[in-house]
């Protein structure tokens, strides 16, 4: 009886490491996500300034400073894919130990139904055996009179 309780208290915490990598997932995969809506605006950006710079009507110092603003841009759009790939190997990382921690909780489950089922059986057997040796004292006593 006491590995079946302990098999529930591990089920138990096993359950509830499950819903915090859940959690920590989520909020991961939602960091993804808003880094990489900032990397596709910043493109944009790159893209808009190129376009500004291309035109024949800027002076000196305006091509200066969006050449400037160009270059800044995609420093940062570099952090935001470096951020971005650890992320992602984060994300990979958390799905597997999620499915790692799913095999567990399924082992310990199976576990506990074995034993709860060698429980079952023993007592299903002392039962018997209790019965049989009522049946036994029966067949004596009916058979002295």
């Amino acid at each position: 009886m006491k590995s079946i309780i302990r098999f529930g208290k591990l089920i138990e915490v096993k359950e509830n490491l499950l819903s915090e990598k859940k959690k920590e997932l989520q909020k991961t995969i939602n960091s993804f996500e808003m880094i990489s809506a900032q990397i596709i605006s910043i493109d944009g950006d790159i893209r808009k300034n190129y376009v500004r710079l291309s035109l024949n009507i800027l002076d000196s110092n305006e091509v200066f400073v969006l050449r400037e603003h160009i270059v800044s841009l995609e420093e940062k759009k570099s952090l935001l894919l470096k951020e971005k790939n650890r992320l992602s190997e984060k994300i990979d990382h958390l799905k597997t130990e999620l499915t790692e921690i799913l095999k567990e909780i399924k082992t310990l489950e199976t576990l506990k139904s074995k034993a709860l089922y060698n429980i079952k059986k023993a007592i299903s057997k002392k039962e018997q055996k209790k019965l049989d040796e009522l049946a036994l004292r029966l067949n004596i006593k009916t058979s002295q009179k």
